[in-house]
């Protein structure tokens, strides 16, 4: 948004949309399910942890836009229907259900579970709740067993093992090293495909991992319908009520009392499989273009001037924050060229997008970066250091809103300009006359993800990280005011 709204006419206006009234940095989720109050062993209120850092914002006129701006915020709300030329929406805006536009762009973002990303609605309190009660949960535990081995599963792990250095801990990964190392075959238009990490980066972190005792199932998943079995753990994730045998596919076991789940996004995109199911692909992801159009039906409901981007889309990249910024950055461009009346330029994903940086704690991580006429480096020990300090919020959250008082907080100063910056996922669109909207959903940006991709949030998740996934839901809209 911050790259389309210099180039709007001024007969256009944005109508973001977002379900939630507040958004979050979720990369520092890892580390907020699992460090409890610094002095407090009974999570006492005057000794909070992580969960009461300021790494979340509203989602609201004066924190997206400047005073007197001509665009709007439309939060909380839900988007119910995506119609040819509208979007219905659950609260009305400006009198009607309906929101008319030229363009709407689908930025709906990818589900975790709770608490790592908050469901829809959810309350700001209550999900800090639900990550005190996580870090009573796994404070508690003896034997933790992380389920999916891609950055979030990762960096929790690191987590865990640098604040309770006896506990026993195992990650369990379908594929042959840590994060996604085998190349899986490119993406199409009816599947997305993460693309694959460094082998080299997977090796760096096993190394630590396995340094700090933790225990790595590789090429193996745990066997979710047999825990569903009479008189098996019942396939929850938590704790489970005193140690349990946890099914392998291989016919192995492992033992566990608490059970975390970070096995991946699940981009939402029930909004758009209920309009035009043939603009999903196989995998569920938003089918686009290189100029982030929706491939679907040209005479269906999405047939007209929808786009999608992020982690609800196909788009050929990881799904990190960084890489959700770059995207929004070149679609602003594409979308400035097009009501221009000029030709844009198709997406082309940098190779800096391929940058990695994983954490495993306060101290440990490796991470790939990469150098202009170089190529890809292991990162330097001071930028682990640096992300590990408040990962990079106020490099990469804080800044994207208007006058937002907890930037100053993280000593940083908010930028004049507006923007969408929300980490929980969202629906943009615009429109000429009338409105451009995004429809929303759960998820969030620059949130991680694990599974094959493990894609952030948003937000955008591990801003450097490996696929993060990201964003809440919400919806934008440019029109014509």
């Amino acid at each position: 948004m911050n790259t389309i709204l210099p180039l709007l006419p001024a007969q256009f206006r944005i109508i973001l949309i977002e379900r939630n009234d507040f958004v979050l940095h979720a990369p520092i989720v890892v580390r907020a399910l699992v460090v409890p109050g610094k002095y407090s062993s009974n999570f006492a209120a005057n000794s909070p942890g992580w969960e009461a850092k300021k790494f979340t914002a509203p989602i609201a006129q004066d924190t997206i836009f400047p005073p007197h701006s001509r665009h709007r915020v439309v939060a909380p709300n839900t988007v119910l229907e995506l119609r040819r030329e509208s979007v219905i929406v659950k609260i009305p805006f400006e009198d009607s259900h309906e929101i008319f536009f030229e363009k709407c762009v689908i930025a709906t973002g990818a589900q975790q579970p709770m608490p790592i990303r908050p469901g829809p609605g959810t309350s700001l309190k209550d999900w800090k709740t639900a990550l005190v009660d996580t870090q009573q949960d796994m404070k508690d535990a003896e034997s933790i067993l992380i389920v999916g081995g891609g950055s979030v599963g990762i960096e929790v792990a690191g987590e865990i093992t640098d604040t309770y250095p006896k506990k026993k801990v195992t990650i369990v990964h379908w594929d042959v090293g840590l994060l996604h190392p085998r190349d899986s075959g490119g993406n199409t238009q009816h599947t997305y495909v993460a693309p694959p990490t460094s082998p080299k980066l997977g090796k760096a972190l096993e190394r630590q991992l396995t340094s700090r005792g933790v225990n790595l199932v590789l090429s193996d998943r745990v066997d979710f319908r047999a825990a569903r079995m009479p008189g098996e753990w019942g396939g929850r994730p938590g704790l489970l009520g005193g140690m349990k045998k946890i099914p392998l596919v291989s016919g192995r076991f492992v033992e566990a009392d608490y059970v975390f789940d970070s096995t991946g996004n699940k981009p939402n995109s029930q909004l758009v499989r209920d309009a035009d199911e043939s603009a999903l692909t196989t995998n569920g992801y938003v089918s686009i273009d290189e100029y982030f159009r929706v491939r679907g039906d040209p005479s269906g409901p999405l047939g007209g001037e929808y786009y999608a981007l992020g982690d609800v889309a196909n788009a050929p990249s990881w799904k990190t924050g960084v890489a959700a910024q770059e995207e929004g950055r070149q679609f602003g461009l594409i979308m400035g060229a097009m009501i221009a009346g000029r030709r844009p330029k198709p997406y082309n994903p940098p190779n800096r997008l391929k940058e990695s940086i994983v954490l495993l704690g306060s101290s440990g991580g490796a991470g790939v970066v990469h150098i202009p006429l170089i190529g890809s480096i292991r990162a330097p020990e001071f930028i682990l250091d640096r992300k590990s300090q408040d990962f990079l919020a106020g490099k990469n959250f804080f800044g994207r809103f208007q006058h937002f008082p907890n930037a100053a907080h993280q000593g940083v100063q908010s930028r004049a300009e507006s923007t969408i910056g929300s980490s929980n996922g969202s629906v943009r669109t615009a429109s000429t006359a009338r409105t451009i909207t995004n429809g929303h959903s759960n998820g969030h940006a620059n949130g991680h993800a694990n599974g094959h991709a493990n894609g952030r949030a948003n937000g955008k998740e591990n801003e450097n990280g490996i696929p993060n996934g990201h964003a809440n839901g919400h919806a934008t809209a440019a029109a014509r005011a």
